[in-house]
């Protein structure tokens, strides 16, 4: 009867680590949070991207983006695939990044456009 109660609390117990391994690999947080970053990366790139690039030459043509209608729900997309086997750290960091790289791109408004150099490798 002994081997019996420590077979059944072992099993127990493994049952219960399994399911807390699996909670913090499988599930690393809530989907709403998850969105919430995802968008907001995704308004941060498309801002960067327009704050840097747009107006630009690369030949004979000037660079422009669609509406941010059109731009942000791609991005958001992208951003939730990219995003989807990191952890709440890595995305935070990633996060901390885009803001200081948003910040150096604003030096660009209002600055003089120039001609871009792009190189085709094939």
């Amino acid at each position: 009867m002994k081997s019996g109660k420590k077979i059944a609390i072992l099993g127990c117990l493994t049952v219960a680590a399994g399911t807390a391994a699996c909670w913090h690999w499988m599930i690393r947080m809530p989907l709403k949070e998850f969105t919430r970053y995802a968008l907001y990366m995704a308004v941060m790139d498309d801002e960067i991207c327009r704050n840097e690039l747009e107006g630009h030459l690369i030949g004979d043509d000037v660079i422009t983006f669609p509406s941010k209608a059109e731009t942000l729900q791609e991005r958001y997309h992208l951003f939730l695939q990219m995003n989807r086997a990191k952890s709440r750290q890595q995305i935070q960091k990633e996060i901390t990044e885009m803001e200081q790289r948003l910040q150096q791109s604003r030096q660009y408004i209002g600055q003089p456009k120039e001609q871009l150099e792009v190189e085709f490798s094939g």
